[in-house]
């Protein structure tokens, strides 16, 4: 007996993949650079459908010194039930000038740590660290790290808008982003880490079973017709 056409794309499209797409690094503007909320939560719209159309299953959506925007965007997904996960982040500048993206917190990093001590605030939360623009002296500073539990738990190896090749003498889970700004950029820039599922859950982007058993809204029951 043949399968019904939806049980067999359930199991390859999406969320249901083994290997998904992530673009760890869409930025949105600080929330008071925005004229109004209405023109804030469209923005945040647009860019999350905008994700779903270019085929994203993860995305990180940054704000520069807080994860507030990321927690909004985060909130709007799962309450539309969006078949896409989004991981709250922010951009974040140590003392010595390393820039770091840091995920998954409800509070901003405080501002002026060391590497060391932001990735071990980050840690001891539960967030995830991406060292970003690696250089000749950050890639000392991270040799000197190696070995330690707070060194950055992954590396930006490329970012479409920055450009550059990033490569580095020690082993770090690699991702390459789009740096998007807007909607209209994400669309049109094909640039994202393809993540095995086991990985993303051993990073913490997503649990076991996220979007496996997830259903599009036209295939739902409609509760209001007979």
């Amino acid at each position: 007996m043949e399968r019904a056409w939806y049980s067999v794309a359930r199991d390859c499209v999406s969320l249901r993949k083994n290997t998904l797409r992530v673009d760890m690094a869409v930025y949105v503007d600080p929330e008071e650079t925005f004229a109004d909320r209405n023109y804030l939560i469209s923005t945040i719209k647009s860019i999350l459908t905008a994700a779903i159309i270019n085929g994203l299953d993860i995305i990180g959506i940054l704000s520069k010194d807080s994860p507030d925007i990321g927690l909004m965007a985060q909130k709007m997904a799962i309450e539309n039930q969006m078949d896409l996960v989004v991981v709250p982040g922010q951009t974040y500048t140590c003392r010595e000038g390393e820039e770091l993206y840091i995920y998954k917190l409800q509070e901003p990093v405080p501002a002026n740590l060391t590497i060391t001590e932001a990735c071990k605030f980050a840690h001891d939360r539960n967030g995830f660290v991406i060292i970003s623009n690696v250089g000749k002296r950050q890639n000392q500073t991270l040799t000197k790290l190696y070995g330690s539990p707070n060194l950055p738990d992954a590396v930006e190896i490329f970012n479409y808008k920055t450009g550059g090749f990033r490569d580095l003498p020690i082993r770090l889970p690699e991702f390459i982003s789009s740096g998007a700004t807007s909607a209209q950029e994400l669309e049109d820039i094909r640039t994202f880490t393809l993540l095995d599922r086991k990985d993303a859950v051993a990073f913490g982007l997503i649990e076991e079973e996220t979007g496996v058993d997830y259903v599009p809204k036209y295939l739902r029951p409609n509760k209001g017709r007979y």
